[in-house]
């Protein structure tokens, strides 16, 4: 069904697309940016979130592949439990730091003219420092990538046929996959991130809020079913 190596890799990189938008993936990757808004920023929580991803996912599969190994139930369901867990101490975070960056009015002079408008008191870097921002996606992603890549692994035998050097081209193009995907979804969350900040600072604020109460909510449903 899939013999030759385009149908695999077309295969593998759909696949992978479909896998980054993933409920848990999208929530946990929206509340790890709410932290630090920015297109940029995003965008960089983004690509460390998938690099986590990618690297467990290639490692696991290719150990597993190599040695005929299958995931224990319950690491699977203690994995899955896990993901849900790590949504809700995401989201009690941002809660947690949002409250302590309350909306300000301030002051701008140019000229004969003054402006005063609200912005949101920025003492951001001192509660999430550039290893944080690094670090904290990173190991997100690997956390997904132990207990979300079904669909991945289990395609492995019928795609490569054997073959441990396909098994590792399926799971890298399947891995560009859902960087890529990661990736468009980042900018598209940065972009409206920025517009909503310009347009209505309250609007905005309240939007962090919702992500961050939104993470809680999806991180108790996922807890609850995988236990």
């Amino acid at each position: 069904m899939f013999s030759s190596v385009a149908t695999m890799i077309m295969a593998g990189f759909s696949l992978g697309l479909l896998h980054a938008l993933d409920a848990d993936h999208v929530m946990a990757v929206s509340a790890l940016s709410s932290r630090k808004p920015g297109l940029l920023s995003t965008i960089k929580h983004s690509a460390h979130w998938a690099l986590g991803h990618a690297g467990v996912l290639l490692i696991s599969g290719l150990l597993l592949f190599g040695l005929g190994w299958k995931i224990p139930q319950t690491f699977a369901h203690l994995a899955e439990a896990s993901v849900g867990l790590v949504l809700i101490i995401i989201g009690l975070m941002c809660l947690w730091q949002f409250k302590k960056q309350p909306l300000r009015l301030t002051h701008h002079k140019h000229g004969d003219v003054e402006h005063i408008h609200w912005c949101i008191d920025e003492e951001l870097d001192s509660h999430a420092s550039k290893n944080d921002e690094r670090h904290t996606p990173v190991l997100v992603g690997m956390l997904h990538g132990l207990a979300g890549s079904a669909p991945a692994l289990a395609l492995i035998p019928v795609v490569v046929q054997g073959d441990i050097y396909s098994a590792f081209m399926y799971l890298l193009v399947f891995s560009l996959g859902v960087m890529l995907s990661m990736l468009l979804f980042a900018a598209g969350l940065g972009v409206m991130q920025k517009k909503l900040k310009r347009i209505n600072i309250r609007f905005y604020q309240f939007s962090r809020y919702l992500i961050a109460s939104a993470s809680i909510l999806l991180g108790s449903f996922w807890l609850s079913q995988s236990l």
